[in-house]
């Protein structure tokens, strides 16, 4: 009988079809905008990969599928794609890095 504890027992299959590790973040302010600039809605910026984030809405709102990310604390900005989306919880995969706005 293996040891379920071991590390060379079978995983569960968690349904997690991320191709690298995310990470927790301190829950981070982030401002979501379309495309052409325009502010849409505040979120939180809940988890973290290289390709991805959650973000939690400060409010519900309709939102289009493709939008720029700004994370207020690095000072980034993102052009962002939704993948998935729970009530104000949103995955969104990140197309690619614009770089740092203005202040």
């Amino acid at each position: 009988m293996t040891d379920p504890h071991s590390p060379d027992a079978p995983q569960p299959d968690t349904g997690d079809r991320r191709m690298e590790d995310r990470q927790r973040t301190r829950l981070r302010a982030g401002v979501l905008r379309a495309r052409d600039g325009r502010r849409l809605v505040d979120c939180v910026i809940r988890d973290r990969s290289a390709r991805g984030a959650k973000l939690i809405l400060t409010e519900p709102r309709p939102l289009p599928l493709e939008l720029e990310l700004e994370d207020e604390a690095s000072h980034r900005r993102y052009d962002v794609r939704i993948i998935r989306r729970d009530g104000q919880e949103i995955g969104v995969v990140i197309e690619r890095e614009k770089g740092d706005f203005p202040l």
